[in-house]
C-alpha cells in the first residue's frame, strides 16, 4: 500500500492516557461541494505495540465537521470494533478500515478513545487510502 505523507491524520501518535484524543492532523478535502470518491477509506493501524500493566481498552471514531477545529457541527462517519485489548495491538495490525462516504464534509479527522486504563507505550499511524490492496487481492507471481 503506497501512503501519501499529505494524507496522514496520525504519524506513530502516541496515545497512554485514558480519555479521548484527536489525530494529530487532519484531512482538508477542499471547498468543493463534498468528497466524491466511493473508493477511499482511512486506515488505522498499530506502529509501535501497545502496552500495559492494566486492562485498558481503545476504540476508534472517523469524524467530519465544516471547521478544522471541529467544534460546529462535527459527525461521526466510521467506527472501529469498541473495546479493542491490548492484545490486539501488536505492532502491524490494522485496527480500523473505515469507507469515506461521498459528500462529507470539509475536515475529516480521527478521534482516539482509550479507557479503563492507561497504556504505558503504544504508536498509531492513520492514513487515507484509494483502493487498497488487501490480502485476498494478491497475486502470487
Amino acid at each position: 500500500m503506497i501512503v501519501d505523507k499529505d494524507n496522514m491524520m496520525s504519524d506513530a501518535q502516541a496515545l497512554t492516557t485514558s480519555g479521548s484524543v484527536a489525530s494529530t492532523s487532519y484531512i482538508d478535502l477542499g471547498t468543493a461541494a463534498g468528497f466524491k470518491s466511493s473508493n477511499a477509506e482511512v486506515v488505522v493501524s498499530v506502529q509501535t505495540a501497545f502496552t500495559s500493566s492494566g486492562a485498558p481498552t481503545l476504540a476508534v471514531t472517523l469524524e467530519t465537521d465544516t471547521s478544522s477545529d471541529f467544534a460546529t457541527a462535527k459527525t461521526t462517519i466510521g467506527t472501529s470494533a469498541t473495546g479493542i485489548v491490548k492484545a490486539n495491538l501488536t505492532a502491524g495490525t490494522t485496527v480500523a478500515r473505515m469507507k469515506i462516504p461521498p459528500n462529507c464534509k470539509r475536515y475529516l479527522r480521527v478521534m482516539y478513545t482509550i479507557g479503563v486504563a492507561d497504556y504505558t507505550a503504544g504508536n498509531m499511524d492513520a492514513f487515507v487510502v484509494i483502493d487498497s490492496q488487501t490480502a485476498k487481492d494478491a497475486i502470487n507471481t
